[in-house]
């Protein structure tokens, strides 16, 4: 098994969800079909139409991406409407499949199937009701049987209780924006980051004022009971702002020249003084393709008699300019 795979990056199959091919929305999903000797995904099942369509069979090979949004699959809407309605010779399983409890009368029903994006090997279960009004995620090593229409799980009273509900995505999202929102501090970030829940996870993207930020913002989001993982990307500007600077420095276009970086959720300033417009505009190309830079303000000052280039650029714009004109004058004692 993948071991190594994190939650976010697992092959998620609802069923009802939406299935679509290469060229557009064609489906929606009915079966998975595992191998039980090797509890592997083999084929899942695919409905073709809203209505009266045919449920067709397709080898998990050709799923790109499945998740709460979704299943994407790697061929068009014609080769789906090609694919055999033979049903697999292995456990089929859908939404109405029961999930029974081991050694008592608790029973539930299958509503979600993860496996591991590589080989297809199961990694959890969600099952519905198996404890009374709650929906309760069930890893791999919970699942002693796989059989049509049916899943078995082993699992202790005392365990069984102490997991934490799987909770549905809009409610995680609600309680997560609103502990962000209760931190005042964050509030001038707000506008830079995106923060989504997906399948439990939370992901959270986009730029901030700072990476200590991003950790508060990390941190109170752990509390949030339900969240499977939080996958976080947010780009603080301290760090882009150093990151940036060392790859201007590495260009051979730029690396001698003293040019200041300046981020602010992601859009980025450059101040200071260059020779000539190839060298500005560069810095400018440099920045514009940097990960995490959303826009550039290039205030960079094109000045071919300077004899002596600013050896720090100044915060205030690229046209402040030194105590004494050409000249670097060090204000420290």
């Amino acid at each position: 098994m993948e071991k190594t795979t994190s939650i976010a990056e697992m092959q998620k199959f609802i069923f009802g969800s939406k299935v679509f091919c290469s060229d557009g929305e064609e489906g929606s999903l009915t079966h998975v079909s595992f191998d039980p000797s090797t509890r592997r995904l083999t084929h899942i099942g695919v409905k073709q139409g809203r209505f009266f369509g045919k449920t067709v069979y397709i080898p998990f090979n050709t799923v790109t991406h499945a998740a709460g949004d979704g299943v994407h699959l790697n061929i068009t809407r014609d080769a789906l409407a090609a694919v055999s309605r033979e049903v697999p010779a292995h456990t089929l399983l859908d939404g109405k499949s029961v999930v029974q409890q081991e050694g008592t009368a608790a029973r539930g029903t299958l509503l979600l199937v993860a496996v591991q994006p590589k080989s297809g090997e199961l990694a959890y279960i969600v099952a519905h009701s198996l404890r009374q009004g709650q929906d309760t995620l069930l890893r791999e090593e919970y699942i002693k049987a796989l059989d049509n229409e049916y899943v078995e799980v082993v699992i202790s009273e005392a365990a069984l209780q102490t997991l934490p509900p799987y909770r549905p995505d809009a409610e995680l999202q609600r309680e997560v924006e609103d502990i962000l929102f209760d931190l005042t501090p964050l509030h001038v970030d707000f506008k830079g980051m995106s923060v989504r829940v997906l399948d439990g996870v939370l992901y959270l993207n986009g730029n901030i004022s700072s990476t200590l930020r991003g950790d508060i913002v990390r941190d109170q989001a752990l509390g949030v009971l339900g969240l499977l993982a939080i996958e976080n990307h947010l780009i603080g500007d301290d760090s882009l702002a150093g990151e940036l600077a060392q790859a201007l420095s590495y260009d051979l276009r730029t690396r001698t020249l003293p040019i200041g970086v300046y981020p602010r959720l992601g859009v980025v300033r450059l101040s200071g003084a260059v020779h000539n417009v190839q060298q500005k505009n560069a810095a400018e190309e440099i920045a514009r393709k940097f990960p995490g830079v959303q826009d550039v303000i290039n205030d960079l000052v094109v000045n071919p008699d300077a004899e002596m280039l600013r050896v720090m650029s100044s915060s205030e714009g690229g046209e402040a300019s030194d105590k004494v004109p050409g000249k670097y004058i060090r204000h420290t004692k």
